[in-house]
């Protein structure tokens, strides 16, 4: 199994887990936020029910185990922290889905030729992690039969300012992370030519929920 690959992965691994108990103890606390419901509410209008999931960027899985809870079959998650996926498969344990998840560490570019494809998959917050975002999609849209789901940010100047000024302070403490963003407007025709059309958009002030569909799918 592929591990950290580089400095920017290595980067990524180690900045989110410092905050991995905290995200459990907030989703335990207060449940999805504002732009998870509204991913959720997009991939309703898929239809995820008996679907199976793969969720890159995973986290500590409460996204696609609260998918698990109402309809969706299996998952697999794939994050590059193992502190996140300790947390993750303690959370599946304590939901009674253990038996339906699977957590494999690792860079998912790296790794996706060894993931089977799955119906659904899922990118929450992600994009905006990798400096290659056509790499990490073409891998994303490689295992994906039927929908995938996006939050990124939105790309207007206070987030621009925020991810330049988070990029110097993160230089400051000797951290190999690096936030990005990405052209949404890119993004949205990278996956049309992949095969995928557009069924919801919705945002936040910061942030822009896209949920795609396979064209062949529909």
């Amino acid at each position: 199994m592929t591990g950290c690959c580089g400095d920017t992965s290595c980067g990524i691994g180690r900045c989110f887990s410092h905050f991995s108990r905290r995200y459990v103890r907030r989703y335990e606390r207060h449940g999805l936020e504002t732009t998870q419901k509204q991913l959720v509410a997009g991939l309703l209008a898929a239809g995820f029910d008996g679907r199976t999931l793969l969720e890159v960027g995973c986290g500590v899985g409460y996204l696609h185990q609260y998918l698990l809870l109402r309809g969706a079959a299996t998952a697999v998650g794939v994050d590059l922290s193992e502190t996140m996926l300790s947390e993750a498969r303690g959370l599946a344990e304590r939901q009674g889905l253990a038996g339906r998840t699977r957590y494999m560490e690792g860079d998912f570019r790296l790794m996706a030729s060894e993931l089977e494809a799955a119906d659904i998959t899922v990118l929450d917050k992600v994009v905006c992690c990798y400096p290659d975002a056509a790499g990490l999609l073409a891998a994303t849209v490689g295992r994906t039969k039927e929908s995938c789901a996006l939050t990124l940010p939105r790309r207007h100047v206070v987030n621009r300012v925020a991810s330049r000024l988070g990029a110097s302070l993160l230089r400051i403490v000797g951290s190999a992370y690096r936030p990005y963003i990405h052209d949404p407007v890119l993004i949205d025709q990278w996956m049309r030519e992949a095969g995928f059309e557009r069924i919801l958009e919705n945002h936040t002030l910061f942030w822009l929920t896209c949920v795609y569909r396979r064209v062949a799918a529909s």
